[in-house]
């Protein structure tokens, strides 16, 4: 009789086991998986020129958005300097939604980013936060 109460409870106890190692495995914490989804980067950017975002070689593509204020931004890669309207890319906002962006063409090559992972410097035409999406 004991044997039969052994084989029960050994079979009771693999099935608690087995119960409780499924339920346990979903809880476990698990990696990422490796998907294309863009760093963002907030900057208040103001009437002096300013970095909005340091150097990643590695960068694919970035995005520069706006809040949705009327207000001018102009940027452009380190190491030059931006000069509000004149020497770089430039931004007019409104107070539309969505705000305006500026992206750049992704690079899909491997080796140098194009000017894309350079650190990127900003002046406003007033204190204004700035979005700067990398991928």
């Amino acid at each position: 009789m004991s044997k039969k109460i052994f084989a029960a409870y050994a079979v009771a106890v693999a099935a608690a086991v087995a119960f409780f190692w499924t339920i346990s495995s979903d809880l476990i914490v698990k990696a990422q998986p490796t998907i294309s989804l863009p760093f963002a980067t907030v900057t208040n950017v103001a009437g002096s020129s300013v970095q909005i975002i340091g150097a990643n070689p590695s960068r694919r593509a970035i995005s520069i958005c706006l809040a949705a204020v009327a207000q001018s931004v102009t940027f452009i890669p380190a190491p030059a300097t931006p000069v509000s309207l004149t020497s770089g890319i430039t931004i007019v906002g409104s107070a539309t939604v969505p705000p305006p962006c500026f992206t750049s063409p992704t690079l899909t090559a491997s080796g140098t980013s194009g000017g894309v992972g350079a650190a990127w410097n900003a002046i406003a035409s007033g204190a204004i936060n700035v979005t700067v999406l990398e991928w």
